[in-house]
Formats: C-alpha cells, sequence, structure tokens
C-alpha cells in the first residue's frame, strides 16, 4: 500500500514533465529513465501518443549506449511515432538488425540518411540497394547532391516499381543538380517506356522545377494519369493563372474532371474571371455527382441562361432536371425535360426520356404518373440501354399501386424476356411473394428455385428470411492448408530467397517494393498458389487473395479456414482495428468494403479518380476531413497511403451507415452510388427488398451484392474480431 501511495505522488509530481530537465536533481539517469517510461505509458492510454513517443526517446537516451532496455525504449517510441523524428530515428540506427536503418529512415527522415553512406559503401547492410534508394528519396527535396551519391550505389536492374523508382529518383535528383545530360538519359529512358504514370511524374517534375512557366508539363501529366498523387502542389502553383485565364484553364479542367479533382473544377467554374461554358458545366456535374442538388442547379441553370445553344446544353438540361426533381421540384423538372425534348428533337440520348420522365416521378411517389412513360420506353425504344430498367420499374408501379393481378403478370413477363438483366433475381423474388401472398402456393417454388440459383444474391437472402429458413453462411474445415494442397494434388513451395527478401522488405515498411520480389518468387515456383501458405503466415494480403483464387475450385464444399482466411484476409489489421473502434464501426465491414474497392492494392485507382484501399474520390474525401478537422493535414495525393485511406473511409463509412442505422445495403448504396442517390432510390421510405429493387446504378446494385455477401463471411470466418 506504501509503495502505491508512493508511485502515486511520483506520477503527480512529475505527470507535467515533458523533458529530462523538467525532472528534480537528485534522481538518478535510470531513475528518470523509469519515471519517463511510466508518464509515457500512461500518456499511450490516453492516446496522447506523440508526446509519449517524445517521452520514450527521452527515457531511452538516459541509458547506456547498446543495453537492451534502451534500444527496446527506441522500439516503444518508434511504435508510437506519427510525426518525423530525427532523434528516434537515430536511435533506431543503434539496433544491429537488418530492418533498422529502414525504420530509421522512415522515422527518422534525409536527417538520418548521413549516417548510413559508410555502411552502405562498405557492405554493412542487408538489401543495399533498397536502403540506398529509400536514403535518396529522402533527400531529393533538401540535398539532391547527397541523393545522387546514395543512387550511384543502386542497382540499375532492380524489378518493378524499385527499378522504375530509381529512374525517377535519378531524374529528379538530376534535375536538382544541373545535370543537363543525366536528365536528358533518363527523360529519354522513362519515354521508351509504355508507362503513364512514371511519364506523368516525369512531366510534374519538371514542371515543378520549371514553376508557372511548366504549365505546359502540368497539363501533360495531369492527362496522363489524371489520378495522380502529385497534382495538388501542381495545382497550387497554377490556381491564380487559371483563374485569371480561361483557355488555360479548360486545358486542365477535363483531366480534373475525370481524376476526381472534382472540387478544384468547381473552383475553377465559381470563381474564375471569366470561366469558360465548358468548365461550368463541368462544375454543374460535380455538384450533382457529388449530391450537391443546389450548387448544380445554381451551376447549370447559369448555363443554359449564358450558352442556350453550347454544346453541353442539352445534358445540362438533363441533369437540371434530375436535380430539381432531387429537391423535390418535380414540376419544374418535368417542364425541363419538355424544354429538352422541343429543342434538342435529334439529340443522342433523346430515346431516354420517357425513362427520365418516369423515374422521376417515381422517385417522387408519382406511381401511377409513372406508368405511361416505362410502356412507353418498353414500346417505342426496344433497344435502348434503359428498357429493361423501365420495364421492371413498370412492374414496380404496378405493385406499389396495388395492381397486384397485373404486377404478377408483368413480373412474370420481365423474368421471360430479361434473363441477364441485373434486375432479374429482384423481379423472381417479387414474382415468388406477391403470388404466395394472392394464395399461389407455386410462388413457394419461385423463391426455392431463386435461392437454389442465386444463393448469395441479395434477393436470394431475403427469399430465406421471407420463407424462415437458415441464413447462408460459408462452410470451412479446420485441416491445415499446406496439408489440404497436399492432399489434393497442389502442393506448397518452400518460399524462395526473393520471397523471403520480400518479406523483410515488408518488416521495413516498404510494402510496394516487396511485392515485386513476391511475384518473382511466385515465377521461380510456378504459381502463386504455390506461396498460399507463406502468404497466410506473412501477411502478404496483395497476393494472397490471388493465391487462393488459383486453388479455390479444388474442393468446393471442403475449404479449409485458412484458406478463406487467405481470400478474405484482416489486412492492415493493427490500423482497421484502431480505427474502427475510433469511430464505432464494424472492421469486418471495412474489410468487406476493402476487397471489392481495391482488392487489398493500395495504389489502386479508377477511372472516375477514386483512389487507395477504400477508393474515395478526392472531393469527397476533402469534405470528410472538414467534418472531422483535419483539413489543415488533408491533400488529394495523400490518398494512396493506406492509414490515410482507411482513416478517412472509416469515416466517410460511418457517416453513411449512421444516418442508415448501419443498414448494410443502405449503407453500401450510399457509400458507392452517393446518399443522395440512396434517397432516391427509396432508403429510409421502403422496405430493404424494395430499397435494393430499385437500385438503378448497375455497379451499385452489383456492388451492394458482392460487398453483403463478402460480410456474410467476414462474420463468420473472424470472429475474434466480434
Amino acid at each position: 500500500m506504501r509503495f502505491f501511495l508512493a508511485l502515486s505522488v511520483s506520477v503527480l509530481l512529475i505527470m507535467s514533465c515533458r523533458t529530462v530537465s523538467d525532472l528534480p536533481e537528485h534522481v538518478s539517469d535510470g531513475e528518470r529513465s523509469a519515471q519517463l517510461v511510466l508518464i509515457a505509458d500512461s500518456l499511450k492510454l490516453t492516446e496522447d501518443t506523440e508526446v509519449a513517443s517524445e517521452l520514450y526517446a527521452s527515457a531511452a537516451l538516459l541509458l547506456p549506449l547498446g543495453s537492451l532496455e534502451r534500444l527496446q525504449l527506441a522500439e516503444k517510441a518508434a511504435d508510437a511515432c506519427s510525426f518525423v523524428s530525427p532523434t528516434i530515428g537515430g536511435l533506431l540506427l543503434e539496433a544491429n538488425t537488418p530492418i533498422a536503418p529502414f525504420r530509421a529512415l522512415r522515422i527518422g527522415g534525409h536527417t538520418v540518411a548521413p549516417a548510413l553512406l559508410t555502411g552502405l559503401r562498405d557492405g554493412s547492410y542487408r538489401m543495399p540497394d533498397y536502403l540506398a534508394l529509400m536514403a535518396a528519396e529522402s533527400l531529393l527535396s533538401t540535398n539532391p547532391s547527397l541523393a545522387m551519391e546514395f543512387l550511384q550505389l543502386v542497382s540499375t536492374d532492380l524489378p518493378g516499381r524499385s527499378g522504375l523508382d530509381n529512374l525517377l529518383a535519378t531524374y529528379r535528383a538530376a534535375l536538382g543538380t544541373g545535370d543537363l545530360d543525366l536528365q536528358e538519359l533518363c527523360w529519354d529512358t522513362a519515354f521508351d517506356m509504355d508507362n503513364d504514370q512514371l511519364q506523368s511524374k516525369f512531366y510534374h517534375f519538371r514542371g515543378m522545377a520549371r514553376g508557372v512557366y511548366g504549365f505546359r508539363d502540368f497539363v501533360d501529366s495531369f492527362n496522363l494519369w489524371p489520378a495522380g498523387d502529385i497534382h495538388a502542389a501542381a495545382y497550387s502553383i497554377l490556381r491564380d493563372s487559371l483563374l485569371a485565364d480561361s483557355s488555360m484553364a479548360a486545358q486542365v479542367a477535363e483531366a480534373f474532371y475525370s481524376g476526381g479533382l472534382w472540387n478544384e473544377v468547381y473552383d475553377l467554374a465559381v470563381n474564375s474571371v471569366n470561366p469558360a461554358a465548358h468548365i461550368v458545366y463541368l462544375g454543374g456535374r460535380t455538384r450533382d455527382r457529388l449530391g450537391r442538388n443546389e450548387q448544380a442547379v445554381d451551376l447549370l441553370s447559369l448555363y443554359l441562361r449564358n450558352w442556350p445553344d453550347g454544346q453541353d446544353a442539352p445534358n445540362a438540361c438533363i441533369y437540371l432536371a434530375r436535380d430539381l426533381a432531387a429537391l423535390g421540384r418535380v414540376e419544374e423538372a418535368m417542364e425541363k425535360l419538355e424544354y429538352y425534348a422541343a429543342t434538342w428533337p435529334n439529340h443522342g440520348r433523346i430515346s431516354n426520356l420517357p425513362w427520365y420522365r418516369g423515374s422521376l416521378l417515381a422517385e417522387n411517389g408519382y406511381w401511377e404518373r409513372s406508368i405511361p412513360y416505362f410502356a412507353e420506353t418498353v414500346r417505342r425504344y426496344p433497344a435502348n440501354t434503359t428498357v429493361d430498367d423501365a420495364q421492371f420499374y413498370g412492374c414496380l408501379a404496378l405493385m406499389k399501386t396495388g395492381r397486384t393481378t397485373e404486377a404478377i403478370e408483368a413480373f412474370g413477363n420481365f423474368n421471360s424476356r430479361w434473363t441477364q438483366s441485373v434486375y432479374r433475381p429482384s423481379s423472381r423474388y417479387w414474382y415468388g411473394v406477391l403470388k404466395l401472398e394472392s394464395g399461389d402456393e407455386s410462388g413457394r417454388g419461385v423463391l426455392e428455385r431463386l435461392i437454389d440459383d442465386k444463393p448469395e444474391s441479395l434477393p436470394a437472402t431475403f427469399a430465406r428470411e421471407y420463407l424462415g429458413l437458415p441464413e447462408w453462411k460459408p462452410y470451412y474445415i479446420e485441416e491445415p492448408l499446406d496439408l489440404w494442397m497436399a492432399r489434393n494434388g497442389r502442393p506448397a513451395s518452400e518460399p524462395t530467397q526473393n520471397a523471403l527478401d520480400g518479406v523483410m522488405l515488408l518488416e521495413a515498411g516498404c510494402r510496394k517494393w516487396a511485392l515485386d520480389l513476391f511475384r518473382l518468387a511466385e515465377n521461380e515456383v510456378g504459381n502463386a498458389y504455390r506461396l498460399a501458405p507463406f502468404y497466410l503466415e506473412n501477411n502478404v494480403w496483395e497476393r494472397g487473395p490471388s493465391a487462393a483464387w488459383q486453388i479455390w475450385s479444388l474442393e468446393d464444399n471442403s475449404r479449409p479456414l485458412e484458406l478463406w482466411r487467405l481470400r478474405y484476409p484482416a489486412a492492415w489489421s493493427g490500423t482497421v482495428v484502431e480505427t474502427t473502434n475510433q469511430f464505432n464501426m464494424d472492421p469486418k465491414l471495412l474489410w468487406s468494403i476493402m476487397k471489392q474497392e481495391s482488392a487489398f492494392q493500395p495504389s489502386c485507382f479508377s477511372t472516375a479518380g477514386a483512389r487507395g484501399l477504400i477508393q474515395m474520390i478526392p472531393s469527397t474525401s476533402e469534405y470528410v476531413a472538414l467534418e472531422n478537422g483535419w483539413d489543415h493535414l488533408y491533400s488529394p495525393d495523400i490518398l494512396y497511403d493506406p492509414a490515410t485511406s482507411i482513416r478517412y473511409g472509416t469515416a466517410c463509412i460511418t457517416s453513411y451507415g449512421e444516418n442508415c442505422n448501419w443498414d448494410i445495403p443502405g449503407t453500401l448504396a450510399g457509400y458507392n452510388g452517393g446518399p443522395h442517390n440512396a434517397l432516391r432510390w427509396g432508403w429510409g421510405t421502403s422496405s430493404k427488398q424494395e430499397f435494393f429493387s430499385r437500385i438503378t446504378y448497375n455497379e451499385t446494385k452489383k456492388y451492394v451484392e458482392i460487398v453483403s455477401h463478402n460480410y456474410d463471411i467476414y462474420r463468420e470466418i473472424w470472429p475474434e474480431f466480434n
């Protein structure tokens, strides 16, 4: 009791001491270190990790050089560190382990690099090529001459991404040192390759070297890779010029739009001195796609007033009608569609007009008025891309207006005609349900066949619920993966040296370079699946699912749990669990989304500019940053970082989930299709069965179904995260 009282008093006396000099003079270095650790531990529990990290480092510095406790405290400081710390980096260098210099560089930055040069030259480090490249990258902005010294130690035949990074780093160092011959050599080498991302970066860094005079380079960089992680700095340099010169802005707007930089496009549309017509239209479209309908109405109306005969005018009119309908201004929306029909009768989308009319009426609850327009699409435009949408919505309209007998017949006709439509499972569900509710027991067979034919679909899930049947669950056995593979004639291989080196790079925090070594190892052993147990053991999330897929069909009904976990991994589990706990979100849902969005590839991007593990559009992530007070840290260029993608994705999905009471289809439809579209499809006013049926975006409908199925699997195979 006396000990704990003394300890409490000690803690109270030193809780405010955050540096060694703040502690009483009579305390020995060992005691000072122990007291600092005590404070750091308590701060870490309260999530004040930044100060905790500093205190662990201060505690380590008080201990003898080379002592085990000093090295352990350096590791604790590094684990808690989320900032550049030369002190912690220097402490990590004292450890005699292969990954210590990599970790020291990652935390200490360019200040640690010079200390590595002698060891690299005398061969003291493992994997020196990668360490030298990493050191060079840390120095490019501050000391390109020293970076060049490191690059001269790097092999020119590094594989894959590391080889491209070496070439780019050499070019950047040559720009910094003014070596024109080397610049030209690197440029020619890069442009002999078929690699838009690399070439985009070459243009970008040449543009950055030229400043405002690099406009043409920036344009080429934007166009080659619109979703690049390099464009924010360029935009900050160019913004004033772009706002003043509409012809310059017009050269970048389309690339920004396709790259997901929608807030930048909107900025050009509303803040330019004299914005070009197409930029105003694109600005309106960005607001439309983000569900900011009032802003969209303002910009699209402005476009039609100023450029009634502009090339974008027909589409502007269509989207204006859609945005007006989203605001509940249905009659104004119908008038805009009438204007569209009268003004552009030969427009390429004129055959979509009945669908536009019918759908905006249905979305606002005017189901009876919508029926003739859906019928018109089917009758007049049988080859139109909207015809299955229109026919299915016509079935729903009959059901919604109480015309049950007609609805049953209509759903039956739809099922016969549209055997491949994304709406067919839902149509089969309603066909069976309406039959049963009308007293026709054949509806039971309809639902049972749906369950048999599409067991993993959401309509099959709804059918099980309706019939009172058990929910679908994955079946697995406990046999170890390597034994199961051997028993099925697909034995695993021993990992090659490339595979082992890849794991070392993983541990050193160099995942992007490790993946190239794993691919080399797969070629060496013949197939990715031969490394499946190795990938499982070493958390190679990027390659594991592919390896699992290659042997997935060996025994359909007797797959090991380890195989399920390889294909559906708990990737970046520490970061995911910590982040989702902060937002009260189920981590298994985030993994379910991550699997579909990126297949666990951090560098993944889409044609719409979505980026990273969770595939967030930069404009959406910017609003997430503002809502959570992260805007001082935000840049669209950080979305490829796994921890950032997980953090922003979790915050965004949580906001949708809370608004939907964590209903899974509603949350997923909001994330993929936009929360404004989820409302348009009936979220909050319709049953979950009807809501899913009404999703009109094929991509979103498939997405909701696949991720819901992923979630069923994750809940079953990862019970430790319940």
